[in-house]
């Protein structure tokens, strides 16, 4: 009876589940990669997929593969997503904040649409650990994954960066952008 007990409490390791750690060597010195496989069991796939991704990314492992199809073009659509309301925000509030020199009605929208979409960006995708990867479509970084262990023919790789320079500076122009619109608006409410 104890034995089985010991056989149930065992912990996995990485040949009990599909993500699948590459030897460091391997790699480059102080990153790790995890390759994220197709699975046929009949199973639902794709939840699997999902969590072991999301495992994989609180993990904060350096490099993700993932190779099934569907789960990869999501992760990529969400982490473009992301990107898209960032630049967004930075670029709106650089243009209002370079605009209010010139005239005033010109850099509400711009304001506006840089509050918004950093206020999105920072409720929705800040604190998700998929904001913290990059897809590498150029495929610089195929050197760092054996390409034997990979049994899809197109896999998206997802590079985990530092981006705290680009929070702060994100959050600094919106800061700003917003206390030009709050001032817009009451030098307008005002006159």
């Amino acid at each position: 009876m104890a034995a089985a007990n010991e056989t149930i409490e065992r912990p996995k390791s990485s040949c009990d589940n599909d993500v699948v750690p590459v030897e460091s060597y391997l790699c480059e010195e102080d990153h790790d990669c995890v390759i994220i496989h197709e699975v046929f069991d009949g199973q639902a796939p794709l939840e699997k997929g999902e969590r072991e991704l999301d495992k994989a990314m609180v993990a904060r492992h350096s490099t993700i593969v993932i190779e099934p199809h569907q789960l990869g073009e999501e992760c990529m659509r969400y982490i473009r997503v992301g990107n898209a309301l960032h630049k967004t925000a930075v670029l709106s509030g650089v243009i209002a904040l370079g605009m209010s020199g010139f005239k005033w009605s010109w850099s509400i929208p711009f304001s506006t649409l840089c509050v918004g979409s950093a206020a999105v960006y920072g409720l929705s995708w800040q604190h998700d650990p998929a904001c913290k990867y990059q897809v590498d479509t150029a495929g610089h970084y195929l050197h760092r994954i054996p390409l034997d262990q990979l049994t899809a023919s197109a896999p998206i790789i997802l590079l985990r960066r530092d981006d705290r320079v680009r929070k702060k500076l994100h959050n600094a122009i919106a800061c700003a952008s917003g206390a030009l619109l709050a001032y817009q608006l009451f030098t307008y409410a005002t006159s």
